[in-house]
């Protein structure tokens, strides 16, 4: 979806892992602009005015206009690849494509659960979302936010598929129509306790054996017959 968002970039010149960790030390984020059959450019951006862009409902699908420091142009483009530290979670680069808006393109979009289903409220169902995301065609101006199914009326085992989407007209699904997107499974029963364990746990503990105890104690105060027969 095309958002009136202008991201403005600083082009540079330099290149390489040396010039990526000054940028990055000094708060901007190395980038690229590629697509539509034109060379490809560096640049430099901040990554707050990315964290801008991806916090909007569109996410990553957000169609926004990217402006070079010191020209009055601009152009459609979208974040093609994003990557970030694995550590720290900081952006470390990103790629921009750009969006020819009259030619129809391939996203990925979210798809968002409605209604609260009869078998989770009436039958203590559970809901499990098995698809998140599916794939649809469509012109940038046309790319959807979400996709929405209605999972009001599913009772435990039942389910809703891509098919059951709801989908704007000059969107084209490309996904499985039979793929499960969304399904009402039985609560989960709780573990029983073994007959055998539950009487062991009943049955106390039985006592411990009585050590014998050497010497008088023992003998109850009686001579061995061996200790006699010295005696004697």
């Amino acid at each position: 979806m095309l958002k009136n968002v202008v991201v403005e970039v600083e082009p540079r010149s330099e290149s390489g892992k040396n010039e990526s960790r000054r940028l990055r030390a000094a708060g901007r984020v190395p980038g690229i602009v590629y697509g539509m059959k034109r060379p490809p450019f560096s640049v430099a951006v901040s990554p707050r005015r990315l964290e801008e862009v991806l916090l909007l409902e569109s996410g990553r699908n957000t169609i926004f206009k990217l402006s070079l420091a010191g020209q009055d142009q601009t152009r459609a483009v979208m974040i093609k690849e994003l990557q970030r530290d694995p550590v720290t979670d900081l952006m470390i680069h990103v790629d921009f494509v750009r969006v020819d808006l009259q030619k129809s393109v391939k996203v990925h979009v979210p798809v968002r659960i409605l209604g609260a289903a009869f078998g989770v409220k009436t039958e203590g169902g559970i809901v499990e979302f098995i698809t998140r995301h599916v794939e649809v065609e469509c012109l940038p101006e046309d790319i959807p936010e979400h996709l929405d199914v209605d999972v009001s009326e599913l009772h435990i085992h039942q389910h809703a598929s891509v098919s059951n989407l709801v989908v704007a007209p000059r969107v084209k699904l490309l996904a499985d129509p039979h793929a499960i997107v969304v399904v009402i499974a039985p609560p989960r029963a709780e573990e029983e306790v073994p007959a055998a364990s539950a009487e062991a746990a009943a049955v106390p503990a039985a006592a411990e054996p009585e050590v014998i105890k050497k010497g008088k104690e023992a003998s109850g105060g009686v001579v061995p017959p061996s200790k006699e027969k010295e005696k004697k």
